[in-house]
């Protein structure tokens, strides 16, 4: 599952069609935060599911919009702890927020804090903003904060590769030491064709103008060699995408209703 950006109840109700029991665990693939009216209690819950599961089971990977935040809360909590007059380059992720409604700031403090934030946008800076902002939230969700710091980019199995984004392809084998950080969270344009594993991804929309290249188009995405996306753009009215795996058929499916839909390749037809 990837790309959910605080959407918690087509969450809730995806995750009624997931079986943890036995020896199946589920892969999140990033981008939980922004754009959704939710981004606090989708992390939140996914969180309780690996405290609950244990992280064997519930698998949590970082997407690009998890590391912004995460810049954003860096860059000015030193600034706030230091005391200091100097403040970073201004990090866009803030004005981003502000843009939409503040949708994600809003779920991390109470209705009291907000106003207030309001009221100072009035006369002070972005980065006056910021520094309040980010002391508000790491006082109320310090822990929160430090378990989405250590959540890994990637999940490799003998024959899988789950990332939010993508892999240096060119790297071969060596992809993990040659792929970044910023091609593991944000890979632009999203890959297609042959590779010694399986990419399992999210990231790109999979009705964009790279993959499917039809706006309508909200399931998932398979190239028929080597590369699933699974970003069914939740947020803007599409699909939050479930695919499942089966290990003793080597086959994959897509989950709707509780029923299971075989993955076949995309073919687009004009």
């Amino acid at each position: 599952m990837s790309d959910i950006h605080g959407c918690i109840e087509e969450l809730r109700m995806k995750m009624e069609q997931v079986d943890l029991d036995g020896e199946n665990y589920i892969v999140f693939l990033g981008d939980y935060i922004d754009y959704g009216d939710s981004s606090y209690q989708v992390l939140q819950y996914i969180w309780d599911l690996q405290k609950k599961y244990g992280d064997k089971k519930v698998i949590v990977l970082k997407g690009n919009h998890e590391q912004m935040f995460l810049e954003w809360i860096d860059d000015y909590r030193n600034s706030y702890s230091d005391g200091t007059e100097d403040l970073p380059v201004f990090n866009d992720w803030l004005r981003t927020d502000f843009e939409h409604g503040a949708n994600t700031i809003r779920t991390f403090i109470s209705s009291q804090q907000l106003d207030f934030l309001n009221q100072i946008s009035r006369t002070c800076s972005l980065e006056t903003i910021s520094i309040e902002a980010v002391r508000m939230i790491f006082s109320g969700h310090e822990d929160l904060i430090r378990w989405l710091r250590k959540l890994p980019s990637y999940y490799e199995t003998k024959n899988q590769i789950f990332v939010h984004a993508g892999v240096d392809e060119e790297a071969g084998e060596y992809w993990m030491w040659g792929t970044s950080d910023d091609i593991l969270l944000g890979k632009f344009p999203a890959t297609k064709g042959k590779f010694y594993k399986t990419i399992i991804a999210g990231h790109v929309g999979t009705g964009s103008g790279d993959l499917a290249g039809d706006s309508k188009y909200h399931d998932v995405y398979y190239d028929g060699e080597s590369h699933y996306y699974i970003d069914g753009s939740v947020y803007k009215g599409g699909k939050l995408l479930l695919l499942a795996y089966n290990e003793g058929e080597d086959k994959y499916y897509q989950i709707e209703e509780g029923k299971k839909k075989p993955v076949k390749k995309f073919i687009k037809y004009v």
